[in-house]
């Protein structure tokens, strides 16, 4: 039996016009007998269940697979991992220009460390030894002492002063270590790139996008190395917070090792040495090309929620709060650029005169109470502008259901 064109999925009447989405029942005759023998069209409209699982979809594995988190401590089990990926996730929902800033600023510290490799007779060490060495790649061991994680910084100093060997490790077996995680990346990318293309597409043709698509656009075992060397030999005796290489380099300033002992909170871990570097250690301000990719990233991530300008909402006190929030996140995100710049001349004429700032003066009461606000209300706005796309779901445009018209776009002859 053929199947003529009346069974085909069609919106109801009135739908694009409708505020409301209508229960629609499918076609009849679909029993497992029933077969087809002619062409049958897409459906015309999606469902609610379509927006959320294509946004969700998108953002969860974009938030995945953009995190390279450092190497854990080796006591360290399972769940404890997943809960830190989970939380690192949940800050790349909220604000994923965070992660982003720490990516770019880690990108600064392994160019400098390829330099000064490079610069003291080793031309083969790579940009993916540098990273996965500020990662906790290399774990230390002194004849004396506990083991402890060092950073690029700490290997090349140790190397140059010959208390250890040059690591082994080439880019090719970093590389490898990695490669799971390809096929992952590979399948986020076509997925971003359908969503995008898909938004894109329903401008064109003038189809309503919900804010909740908006946000979804806006969202992306170690080696060790033995010395001969006694600690006392290596670090003359000098005081150290987080491992005894401090006078090399800190692992810090961070969040877990700077701000939580300001606000009297609880340091965790406690354990000293440290035994992995902290993902939250703040980066090198970002030079060059990197500082110009991450302030046009950045504003282009808040400059997406106010594309939503003129969306219709379900009410004129959702449009308003959209627009508010909208309009902070990008005003603070131009501020903060104007501050670090400013920032950043000030200190290049200061710098022959300054004194380097320890560890544990970071951060100034000033600083902290300047930022903080500004912190607040970021996060707010960035909360609000989640919180809502979601509710919007309850009363939106009627075209935001109806599908794109993908072939509109091949030039008929």
């Amino acid at each position: 039996m053929g199947c003529d064109r009346s069974h085909r999925s069609i919106p109801p009447m009135g739908f694009e016009d409708s505020m409301q989405v209508v229960n629609y029942s499918p076609p009849p005759n679909t029993s497992s007998s029933f077969r087809v023998t002619q062409w049958v069209d897409q459906p015309y409209y999606r469902g609610t269940f379509d927006i959320l699982w294509t946004s969700l979809v998108t953002i969860g594995i974009s938030t995945y697979t953009m995190l390279c988190l450092n190497v854990p401590a080796p006591d360290e089990g399972y769940l404890r991992l997943v809960s830190r990926r989970l939380l690192w996730m949940f800050l790349g929902i909220i604000g994923p220009e965070f992660p982003l800033i720490y990516a770019a600023g880690q990108w600064s510290r392994a160019k400098h460390s390829v330099a000064a490799f490079k610069a003291s007779g080793y031309p083969d060490w790579h940009l993916r030894q540098a990273f996965f060495a500020d990662m906790g790649g290399f774990m230390f061991h002194a004849r004396d002492g506990k083991p402890f994680p060092l950073n690029a910084t700490q290997l090349h100093w140790l190397v140059t002063n010959n208390f250890v060997e040059y690591p082994s490790i080439t880019k090719r077996e970093v590389w490898d270590k990695s490669k799971q995680d390809t096929f992952t990346k590979v399948v986020t990318a076509f997925q971003v790139g359908y969503l995008i293309i898909q938004c894109i597409a329903r401008a064109v043709q003038n189809l309503a996008i919900t804010t909740l698509e908006l946000n979804a656009v806006a969202i992306v075992t170690p080696m060790h190395i033995y010395s001969t060397y006694n600690l006392q030999d290596i670090n003359l005796g000098r005081a150290w917070k987080l491992t005894p290489l401090d006078f090399i380099d800190e692992n810090g300033p961070g969040y877990s090792v700077n701000i939580q002992p300001f606000m009297k909170m609880p340091v965790i871990p406690a354990e000293r040495p440290i035994q992995r570097i902290p993902n939250d250690r703040f980066p090198t301000d970002p030079y060059g090309s990197q500082e110009y990719l991450l302030c046009f990233a950045t504003l282009v991530f808040t400059a997406i929620h106010v594309a939503g300008w003129n969306f219709d909402f379900p009410s004129p006190t959702e449009h308003l709060l959209w627009r508010i929030s909208s309009l902070l996140l990008f005003g603070i995100t131009v501020a903060f650029w104007e501050k670090a710049d400013e920032h950043k001349r000030r200190m290049s004429q200061r710098q022959m005169t300054m004194v380097k700032r320890q560890l544990t003066n970071i951060p100034q009461v000033w600083e902290f109470v300047t930022i903080t606000p500004l912190a607040i209300v970021y996060g707010v706005a960035r909360i609000y502008l989640l919180a809502g796309a979601f509710v919007e779901l309850r009363n939106v445009k009627g075209s935001a259901y109806v599908n794109v018209e993908w072939t509109n776009f091949i030039p008929h002859v």
